[in-house]
This record gives C-alpha cells, sequence and structure tokens, in this order.
C-alpha cells in the first residue's frame, strides 16, 4: 500500500437531531407529523416532500418490489421464513458466496447492533473514524466497549492510517462506513484490503456499505465512470476477517420496510446469528426484496436521479461561492456558513436537511426529485443570498423551539449547547449517558423566548468527571421535545 506505513507505529412535531443506539426510544417520542415531510415518483405517498434529511429514495420502492408485497399481504397471517433462508439464498447466489455466509435482519440498524454484541466486549476497544455514522460506536459503547475515535483526513475521506495508530492489543473491531457518512466520500478498494491485510489477523474488520449500489449499480459494475473501488464482499471472498453490511433502504427504496443484511466469514456471521431473534423480517419485506434484487433498472434510474440531483445543486454552489464536499452517494455536504440556522432557516420553508457532525458549517442534504433540488436551492439562496448580491442574509429567527449542535463536538473539557425559544416556557436540558440514564440537569425553569447557551464540563449531578464516549442532550420545552448526540474524548 503506498504512502502507508500501518505495522509502524425536527423537534417532536418538526425535525428530530441526530440520535443513536437503543436509548433514543428511552429519551424522546416522536409524534407522526415529525417524519411528514420526497414524494415517490410512482405517486402512492404524497406527503413528504421537502424530506431531504434521511438519504432516502426519491423514486420510490421498485415496481417489483411493490407487486410482491401485494401478492403476500393475503398470507400476513402466516409467519416468514425463520430465519429469511430464502433471501439468505438468493443473496447468497446473487454475490457468489455460500448461503452461511449470509445472515439478514430487520434494517442494517439489527445487523449493526448484532455485530456490536459479537464483535466487542467488556474492557476492550473499537475503532472508528470521526464523523462517520455513528450506530455501531455507539452500540459497542452500550455494550461495555470503549470507542476511539480517529480524525477523517484533508479531504473528509477516511484516514485508514490514523484509524491504525488506534488499534492496539485490546481492540477487537475497527467499523468503516464506505461509502462515508456524513461526508460522502469513497475509501479505494485496493487502500481498504492494504488496511484489513495490515491488521492483527483477530480483529474484525465491519466495512459498512449501505450506499454502494448507488455508486456500482448492478453485479459491482460501475455505471459512471468516477466510481473507485470494489465492495469488501471480495475480501470476505479471500478469507478476510471482514464483514460487510448492506440495506435494502437506500438504493432499493425499501427503508420502510427495513430489510439489512450482512455477508461475512462463516465463523463471524455465525457469531452474529448467535445472538439474533428469528422472524424480524416480515413476508411482504423478504418477498420486496427478492423482487427488488432482480430490477436492475430501477436501480440504474436511482443513481442516475442521484447524480443529475447532485451536478444541478454543485453547478450551483459555485455559482453561489459555497464550498461543497464532493460525494459519491445520495448525500453531500456544503459549507453555508453556520449550519444549524440555515438548516432551521429551511425547515420553516418546509425542507428538512441535517446539520451537526462537529461540522458547524455545513449542512447534510440528501438528493431528491429535481423538483425538490430545484426547491432547496432556490430557499437557500433566499436565505444567504438576498437578492444575489453576494452577502450573506441577516439571520431571521427561527418559528420553532430548536436545539443546536453542540460546539466543539467531540469535545474534551467543556462543550456549549445552544437552544432557540420561540415563547416563554418551563423548559428543561438534561444529559443522558448511552444507557438513558440521567447525568446531569442542566436548566429546568421558565425561560422567556429568545436565545441561550449552556456550558456542559462533562461533571455529573455528583461533581464527579464522566467517562469518554457518547452523551445525548435532550431539551424539553412545552410540547417540543429535541435529542441530539455528543461524544465526549478525554
Amino acid at each position: 500500500m503506498q504512502n502507508h506505513n500501518y505495522p509502524q507505529g425536527f423537534s417532536r412535531r418538526k425535525f428530530i437531531g441526530t440520535i443513536t443506539g437503543a436509548v433514543a426510544l428511552a429519551l424522546f417520542k416522536m409524534d407522526r407529523q415529525a417524519i411528514a415531510g420526497a414524494a415517490p415518483s410512482n405517486g402512492l405517498v404524497t406527503d413528504y416532500v421537502g424530506r431531504l434529511c434521511y438519504n432516502e429514495n426519491p423514486l420510490g420502492p421498485s415496481p417489483l418490489a411493490i407487486t410482491a408485497m401485494e401478492v403476500e399481504i393475503p398470507v400476513v397471517h402466516r409467519y416468514p421464513d425463520w430465519y429469511a433462508d430464502s433471501l439468505v439464498s438468493k443473496l447468497a447466489d446473487h454475490f457468489g458466496v455460500l448461503s452461511g455466509q449470509v445472515v439478514c435482519g430487520a434494517g442494517a440498524t439489527e445487523i449493526l447492533r448484532l455485530s456490536a454484541m459479537a464483535f466487542t466486549e467488556p474492557g476492550g476497544n473499537i475503532v472508528s473514524p470521526y464523523p462517520s455514522y455513528a450506530q455501531f460506536p455507539s452500540d459497542a459503547q452500550f455494550f461495555g466497549s470503549s470507542v476511539r475515535y480517529a480524525d477523517l483526513d484533508d479531504e473528509y475521506r477516511v484516514d485508514l492510517q490514523a484509524v491504525y495508530d488506534l488499534v492496539d492489543e485490546d481492540t477487537t473491531c475497527v467499523c468503516i462506513t464506505n461509502a462515508n457518512n456524513p461526508t460522502g466520500t469513497l475509501l479505494d478498494s485496493t487502500v481498504l484490503a492494504d488496511f484489513v491485510n495490515s491488521l492483527p489477523p483477530e480483529v474484525v474488520t465491519i466495512v459498512d456499505e449501505a450506499y454502494f449500489e448507488l455508486l456500482y449499480g448492478i453485479d459491482q459494475h460501475s455505471i459512471f465512470p468516477t466510481a473507485n473501488g470494489i465492495s469488501a464482499i471480495e475480501l470476505v471472498k479471500e478469507g478476510k476477517n471482514v464483514v460487510v453490511i448492506r440495506t435494502f433502504s437506500k438504493a432499493y427504496g425499501l427503508a420502510g420496510a427495513r430489510i439489512g443484511y450482512a455477508i461475512g466469514k462463516t465463523s463471524a456471521i455465525n457469531s452474529i446469528k448467535a445472538n439474533g431473534i428469528y422472524a424480524t423480517v416480515s413476508r411482504p419485506s423478504l418477498e420486496a426484496a427478492k423482487a427488488a434484487l432482480d430490477d436492475r433498472d430501477h436501480v440504474k434510474d436511482t443513481a442516475i436521479l442521484n447524480r443529475e440531483a447532485k451536478n444541478y445543486c454543485w453547478s450551483e454552489f459555485i455559482e453561489m461561492d459555497l464550498e461543497y464536499i464532493p460525494s459519491v452517494t445520495n448525500f453531500f455536504m456544503v459549507d453555508v456558513g453556520d449550519g444549524d440556522w440555515v438548516r432551521s432557516q429551511l425547515a420553516s420553508q418546509g425542507i428538512y436537511v441535517r446539520s451537526g457532525w462537529g461540522m458547524p458549517a455545513h449542512i447534510r442534504v440528501s438528493t431528491g426529485t429535481m423538483q425538490e433540488m430545484e426547491s432547496f436551492i432556490s430557499a437557500l439562496r433566499q436565505i444567504i443570498l438576498p437578492g444575489g448580491n453576494g452577502k450573506r442574509s441577516n439571520r431571521i429567527l427561527p418559528a420553532t423551539t430548536e436545539l443546536f449542535q453542540a460546539y466543539p463536538n467531540p469535545f474534551n473539557s467543556s462543550t456549549s449547547i445552544k437552544i432557540f425559544l420561540p415563547n416563554s416556557q418551563r423548559t428543561s436540558l438534561e444529559i443522558f449517558d448511552i444507557h438513558g440514564r440521567l447525568v446531569k440537569k442542566i436548566i429546568d425553569r421558565v425561560l422567556g423566548s429568545g436565545e441561550y447557551a449552556f456550558v456542559w464540563n462533562g461533571i455529573n449531578a455528583s461533581g464527579k468527571s464522566v467517562a469518554s464516549g457518547s452523551y445525548f442532550y435532550r431539551l424539553t420545552s412545552g410540547d417540543d421535545v429535541i435529542t441530539r448526540r455528543m461524544i465526549l474524548i478525554r
């Protein structure tokens, strides 16, 4: 491997902030209107226009998948395959691996949780880049492992040398999201292979490839010449200690059906299965996944729309003199100066994006239909470039309660948490650990309308310093409950 020396050294009514792990359910309730807000082109759903925050497929599911689900509805009184054997078999054939090397579950969410149970242990550690997809590190911490975070490189890519430098004799697992989320950057497959080969053989490498089909289309071939690399499934075929996690939520448009899977060496897959329960994937979902796997045209159409949407936005950003991170996925990040404020302003116009990950200047935008992207650009221009004069507009106060991203995040000694209240309300701001236990109550009293900032210095209610790891901060004001995640690194 060249140039590397591894062996050496929304509120409840609107938008919910970043949150991961089982603790989420204990920390907030979500009103159904919180998720309202890109309409699939099949016309079946019309109340999701402007939802550019969850990296969903704006084309919806494959027509073949819809038909498969409809056919299955009359027999939903019967249990599905206990262990999704029919889908496991089809995936094994599709990827050229053994059935014993595949396991399915209720979305990549379940597979990641089961992997954390299988490959982490109290007293051990796992290594993960940051910012990146946070579920596996949070789950690892939940099960007693410590988490070591490696910074991205100057091009917002996973820095594998930095990851390697954090591996020691207590490391049980490394988790890499490729392409990375939220930055949308991709690791070259040969670089990743060299990294895996450099690790101690007992260390498991989790490679989350949730967005892979959007890069490579069907049968692992690149649709576009800019795609670079090969799936880490090839490392599995070579016998490496690698587990690749995939999902039907993104390119296949089945996020609501909850189907994910992992491919790895048989011993690793057996470890994942040992912690699972049976029948977590429904009959309609199983049939939808099998049908979607056959619909090459739908995946290709999705990838083409994704490319067109990104190219349109990027050309507009150049005109607006906004820097963006080139992304190979169905989302991208753009520097808007103040990500939290721009996010709130877009939300007031019915356009929902994300902010956070310790990148306060950026917002992350999912690709939707071309109409949605045009609406997003139009609204963004109004917010930051009034009259096209090249100057940032004056901030307009949000119309709803807001909990902004803690900064800095990750933090070492202290972090500032900013909130905005549109009305006078009894308000509480609380810190919870990964298990949902209250660490400290920052504020609990009536506050007038306006903007407030509170500092948390990593001290609990007893005056003691808390350990490194993930924490959640929850704002409750009137009927609004908003929760976000932050990371303390000592």
